[in-house]
């Protein structure tokens, strides 16, 4: 033996064969990470099976940033802001600064230039009542802001839940269409056995190429909804949107049932109804602004005259009233005019009141209705699963299952060859997996009317958590 290989053995307590292994074992593992970077570029979880990271918090956070729509809102709340403060402004009167240059003078005595420094009109009442009006419509614009965000997050969890089902319903409809492939190719067997015509095979053969035109009828929804995702986040369109839709409807409901929203909460949290609660107490504000016109106004009289060819050179200060006598009772008119608008905003809240009421009792009975049809529908899954298992056993143990029924209690198919036990069971996987995608549809039904319940009880934002704001 060569003594090398004992003082190595020695020094490392391992054999050398033993070492070679651990070797490349650490070879390996530094090639495997190297190489996972790679598939880690952009697209690359989508591309390797996985998911993205925009889930459905993240996708509300980057709408509030980037939504064109909300960037609307804020503009518009800014503006009104600034409308407060010219509002502040009036209390204070205004001063303006007058110069003339004479080409010409009547006389030729003192400067051809002149100033005149003065107070133009002034009414604090006015300005008071403009400052109240000013901070009800920065009000109203804050409202409507949230009222869109509350819209827009509702509108993009519907989506997302919908894109969720539509990748789950295109994988389940391919596997459909991969069994009925199956299903044509057995049947083109025995028809080259002669056990059968070829009419079931063309009649199988069509049901797998209708299968396919819905995969892809699927595909092309799909292709919308992100669309108009992608629209609702001011995300650009022609980039990929990487979405995270594991566990959807907790990402979006966050355990919101909607047992305990009373339609109490309904009014009270219902951002359309305040709102219109805050045009009706602008227009009530319009009333009294329409009242403080029959009182006399302050003026202030400020005058610094300078060099005037019309006239007398020096300061005049003087205070009085300013009181219309006569208008033809236009201000009279005008009082009940805005009572009257004050009138009408009370009757569209009402009305808004009441549509809402009957909005709230038509989701109420549909989540109820959807609860009662998702239990027949998962019932129905199941039993179609336990007939697919034992159709299964039915082709393992190569035995006709005595009762060849659907779900509408008919008879599938009468002739030898549906009755084949093979041809049995992938039937059976096909009834299951339709029977999957119809309680998927009612799933949705229902998650769609909890979206809906939240948010016209005061935003899905109120009941998640997880997408405050």
């Amino acid at each position: 033996m060569n003594p090398l290989d004992k003082n190595e053995r020695a020094r490392t307590g391992l054999p050398v064969r033993g070492r070679t292994g651990w070797v490349c074992l650490a070879v390996w593992l530094a090639l495997l990470a190297v190489a996972a970077p790679a598939s880690a570029g952009p697209g690359g979880p989508a591309q390797g099976g996985g998911y993205g990271y925009f889930d459905f918090p993240t996708c509300v956070r980057y709408a509030l940033v980037h939504s064109h729509e909300f960037l609307h809102h804020r503009i518009e709340i800014q503006i009104r802001s600034a409308d407060v403060k010219d509002a502040h402004a009036e209390l204070l009167p205004t001063l303006s600064l007058i110069s003339r240059f004479y080409i010409a003078k009547a006389s030729d005595s003192g400067s051809p230039f002149s100033t005149q420094l003065l107070v133009k009109d002034w009414d604090p009442y006015l300005a008071l009542l403009k400052i109240k009006s000013r901070n009800i419509l920065v009000d109203i614009a804050k409202t409507a802001h949230t009222a869109k965000i509350s819209s827009n997050i509702g509108q993009m969890a519907k989506l997302f839940y919908r894109i969720h089902s539509l990748d789950k319903a295109i994988n389940a409809r391919m596997e459909v269409v991969a069994v009925r492939r199956k299903l044509v190719d057995f049947a083109e067997t025995r028809r080259k056995q002669e056990a059968t015509s070829g009419l079931k095979v063309e009649e199988w053969s069509n049901e797998a190429r209708e299968d396919e035109v819905k995969a892809d009828d699927l595909r092309r929804e799909k292709k919308e909804k992100l669309a108009e995702l992608k629209v609702l986040l001011g995300y650009h369109p022609d980039y990929d949107l990487p979405l995270d839709t594991r566990d959807a409807v907790n990402q979006i409901l966050f355990g919101f049932n909607g047992q305990f929203v009373t339609f109490g909460d309904v009014q009270g949290n219902n951002l359309s109804l305040k709102k219109l609660a805050k045009e009706e107490q602008l227009q009530s504000n319009e009333v009294t602004g329409a009242y403080v016109t029959l009182i006399p106004k302050p003026i202030v009289i400020f005058e610094d005259i300078q060099n005037q060819v019309d006239r007398t050179s020096g300061l005049n200060v003087a205070v009085g009233l300013d009181y219309t006598i006569w208008d033809g009772f236009r201000r009279v008119r005008n009082i009940k005019r805005k009572k009257l608008l004050a009138e009408q905003k009370k009757i569209e809240r009402d009305n808004e009141s009441q549509k809402l009421y009957g909005q709230f009792q038509q989701i109420r009975d549909r989540i109820q209705g959807s609860g009662t049809k998702q239990s027949v529908f998962t019932e129905k899954a199941r039993i179609a699963e336990l007939l697919e298992q034992k159709y299964f056993m039915c082709f393992k143990s190569g035995q006709t299952c005595p009762d060849e029924w659907d779900g509408r209690g008919t008879p599938r198919d009468s002739g030898a060859l549906s009755q084949d036990p093979y041809a049995s069971y992938l039937r059976s996987r096909i009834n299951k997996m339709e029977a999957n995608l119809e309680a998927m549809r009612i799933v949705q039904e229902r998650v769609n009317a909890l979206i809906e319940l939240a948010t016209i009880a005061g935003g899905l934002e109120r009941y998640n958590a997880r997408i405050r704001y």
